[in-house]
């Protein structure tokens, strides 16, 4: 399976593509300028460890040689390694880190042969998805430090929002309080802690005002 073909060749054989400069797929977001700038280096710190990974899941299918065990871990190491600096390593991050190493590693041995998965453009993708989910989880911790009280849900307000936030867009809660959103629990956009589904957390580009 893919022989002859180098990992960069993936990108030019997938006819859509997920991913958007980072600069573009932020700064569209109601995030401040200081905010912004964050998930864009935090970013482009999770694509390098990412594309690493998704590299070496890539060579070693073109040996039949694949040790997803390693890949997780290679995965959860540089993951964790990228976020230093921009997100505190709770054990709730840890855990979280841990589950999304087996999840991509699951994900990718259902769809081995595709080239998708193993693409630059995936890792882009998982970067930006990643680095706005751990940037909104530290959000949440230090309006809570800060002594926030409420919060309001902020949705793009574009065709592409789902129905299902459009419902909770605008609305305020409590800061401890979470949103009920299509049949999920959330605290913030793209939380996990209260058990959400991914049909309301994957790809979301809502975001909080805290106050």
């Amino acid at each position: 399976m893919f022989d002859g073909m180098s990992f960069d060749e993936l990108n030019s054989l997938l006819a859509n593509k997920r991913s958007m400069s980072f600069e573009q797929f932020f700064g569209d977001m109601e995030l401040s300028d200081d905010e912004i700038q964050q998930r864009i280096e935090l970013a482009e710190k999770l694509e390098d460890g990412f594309l690493f990974v998704l590299a070496l899941l890539f060579t070693m299918q073109q040996y039949n040689e694949v040790n997803w065990e390693r890949a997780r871990r290679e995965y959860e190491n540089r993951y964790l390694s990228a976020l230093a600096g921009y997100v505190t390593i709770t054990p709730y991050i840890r855990q979280y880190v841990r589950d999304m190493s087996y999840d991509i590693m699951d994900s990718t041995k259902k769809h081995q042969a595709e080239y998708y998965y193993y693409s630059p453009d995936r890792g882009k993708f998982m970067a930006e998805c990643e680095a706005n989910t751990t940037r909104s989880y530290q959000c949440n911790e230090d309006a809570i430090a800060q002594g926030k009280t409420m919060k309001r849900w902020l949705t793009m307000g574009d065709k592409r929002v789902r129905a299902t936030h459009k419902e909770v867009g605008g609305t305020s809660k409590p800061i401890g309080e979470p949103f009920y959103v299509g049949g999920s629990l959330l605290l913030y956009p793209r939380d996990f802690s209260l058990g959400a589904s991914t049909a309301e957390t994957a790809g979301c580009r809502c975001s909080i005002k805290y106050y």
